[in-house]
């Protein structure tokens, strides 16, 4: 071999060498300051991108340690994050809704899903064969929460006045065993535990959809403070779930398993939820619609004492998501 394709030769092997080494050593970009938040979630399949987000560290990429606490449903969370125990919470927009007649201090940073899975169920033998046939008759809710919103629009539909039944607050695991012993005559409720009470009561059961089509949504809820003070921990909450939503549509296969393992549930009971739920990173103008209805539904039912609806728009940090993921803000300003 000649000098000159020695040298030719060598130069090659050192390039490659340079550049080899260059992509070894590179360590990937982290960011600058690791942000730690605890989460409260309701522990539903459809808060699916939250768990999703969490198990494949798109959270962590984004510059985040996030801790999970599970409650039973968001009204029960939001205690916990007025209280400072809690940074961000998972709940239906009717929490949200409801509070901010007496506190402003929330902001919703993004809706993560959007579901129309709530059900009024009721036993047989308690000659309950139709919606009419509910006079009367105790009715296990969550207050506050959108179980009891629906079941009220239900039953209006139907022309039974809130005065003619009788509702009773349990929380959602109270609520499987009155029903399943017969301390209540029905319930309005959601997966899982509306597939408990279905299995509990098998051919004992009926059951309609209570949401006549309207569904709800599901936030990530904060306080003020920490929108203004925690930009970057609100921007990797926002990166980690618009992430989680990709992976889903893409692999929605492994995704349902994700959920199924996180919240120890068969594949049937996450399917019954997963069939009437969009999982959609967004703030939409309806979300606005939705709870101004619900606020009316409140005053009307004197569940609070205000005669003024609360203005809702101040309380969506439109700025975060838009800055992410601007196609997902349809929210008139």
């Amino acid at each position: 071999m000649t000098t000159k394709k020695k040298y030719g030769v060598t130069l090659s092997v050192l390039l490659l060498f340079a550049v080899a080494s260059f992509f070894l050593l590179k360590k990937p970009a982290s960011p600058a300051r690791i942000e730690k938040i605890r989460m409260g979630v309701r522990n539903s399949p459809v808060c699916a991108l939250i768990y999703i987000a969490e198990q494949q560290n798109m959270f962590k990429r984004h510059g985040l340690d996030l801790s999970i606490k599970n409650y039973q449903a968001g009204a029960y969370a939001i205690n916990d994050l007025l209280s400072g125990k809690v940074d961000v919470v998972t709940t239906a927009e009717i929490v949200m809704a409801l509070h901010a007649f007496k506190n402003e201090n929330f902001r919703a940073i993004a809706a993560i899903s959007s579901t129309n899975n709530t059900e009024v169920v009721a036993r047989r033998d308690r000659r309950i064969a139709q919606p009419e046939d509910l006079r009367g008759k105790r009715i296990g809710v969550v207050k506050g929460n959108v179980t009891e919103f629906f079941l009220h629009a239900f039953l209006s539909f139907h022309g039974i006045h809130p005065g003619e039944i009788e509702t009773v607050d349990l929380n959602p695991t109270e609520i499987v065993t009155a029903i399943t012993e017969s301390r209540i005559d029905a319930a309005s409720s959601f997966p899982p535990f509306l597939n408990t009470i279905k299995k509990n009561l098998a051919r004992n059961a009926v059951s309609w959809s209570a949401q006549g089509g309207q569904d709800y949504y599901v936030l990530l809820l904060t306080r003020g403070e920490l929108v203004k003070a925690r930009a970057q921990a609100v921007d990797g909450l926002l990166k980690g779930v618009v992430e989680a939503e990709a992976f889903l549509k893409n692999h929605e296969g492994e995704a349902q398993k994700i959920v199924e393992r996180a919240l120890n549930l068969d594949h049937e009971v996450v399917m019954s939820t997963w069939s009437e739920t969009r999982f959609r990173v967004g703030l939409d103008q309806s979300l606005l619609t939705l709870m101004e209805d619900e606020a009316r539904w409140a005053m009307t039912n004197k569940l609070v004492e205000s005669t003024k609806i609360p203005n809702y728009l101040p309380l969506l940090h439109l700025e975060g998501l838009a800055k992410i993921k601007p196609e997902a803000v349809s929210v008139i300003r």
